[in-house]
């Protein structure tokens, strides 16, 4: 069996963040920054600046339209959601490629914008509250999937085993290697350093500790997932209530409709977000 925290620590030596995104991650955690500060890092880099404000242009924030600078997008959307976006594609583009020969790296992003986009609409209805940082680990929750198969290329896997309706149980996971592909995504982020709200949010997103401290997140990341691999069939899809208990539907305190409105939005959009995230 593969030891989680040796194989976790040769992957961040692979695939390391940019500076930028470290140094955004650093503004974000300063009290005394300022919204000048962050739309001066984020206009340094050109290619970052141009997918930023393509994803505040887009129907992530339908509210918003023709948001031409970094600065017109901290207006409207604010810094919080500017720095997340910004992070986001940051990370995605670390792994851009990655997988490729073994995956099909389109669905594989799709199903990642998926849950990304729903659990930040989730989030947001469940508990009346916007963090942006849902949509981040939405879209990183299953990196580790992307780690295992660059650095493990005898490992025999396909994507459906992983995502969508049919996909293997966890414990195959952890019965294969010694540990999740979850595990790994919350300890390379770890390493990174980009917020211990992120990586513990991502470290439940199977709902396996009841008492973690971001119970909330993770139970809108759990349930957006699901959504997600609904959604990867050819078949029909399944009505809300094959896919989410009723006692969770009471907890998000939503009801069925709601829930199918939010996938029916996210499904208009997501294509056209895999494009952005990706560049």
């Amino acid at each position: 069996m593969l030891e989680l925290k040796e194989f976790i620590a040769n992957a961040n030596k692979l695939f390391t963040l940019a500076d930028i995104c470290l140094q955004i991650n650093s503004l974000v955690s300063d009290p005394n920054r300022s919204i000048d500060d962050i739309g001066q890092l984020v206009s340094h880099d050109p290619a970052l600046a141009f997918r930023v404000l393509k994803l505040a242009n887009s129907a992530l924030y339908s509210h918003t339209n023709n948001i031409k600078t970094i600065e017109q997008a901290l207006m409207k959307i604010g810094t919080d959601e500017l720095c997340n976006i910004a992070m986001a594609t940051s990370a995605a583009l670390v792994f851009k490629g990655v997988g490729q020969h073994r995956i099909n790296l389109h669905d594989y992003w799709l199903h990642s914008v998926y849950s990304a986009m729903l659990a930040k609409d989730i989030y947001q209805h469940y508990t009346k509250k916007k963090q942006g940082e849902l949509f981040v680990a939405g879209l990183l929750h299953n990196i580790g999937l992307l780690v295992v198969l660059e650095r493990l290329p005898y490992f025999a896997l396909s994507l459906a085993d992983v995502v969508g309706r049919e996909k293997k149980a966890l414990q195959f996971e952890i019965r294969t290697l010694g540990f999740s592909f979850s595990e790994v995504s919350s300890g390379l982020l770890k390493y990174w350093g980009i917020g211990d709200e992120l990586v513990e949010i991502i470290a439940n997103q199977h709902l396996l500790n009841n008492q973690a401290e971001y119970q909330q997140q993770s139970l809108s990341l759990n349930c957006a997932i699901a959504l997600a691999d609904n959604l990867m069939n050819d078949t029909p899809e399944q009505p809300i209530d094959k896919i989410i208990n009723q006692s969770t539907m009471e907890k998000l305190n939503m009801s069925n409709e709601q829930m199918q409105s939010l996938v029916e939005q996210c499904t208009q959009s997501a294509l056209s977000i895999v494009k952005l995230i990706n560049g």
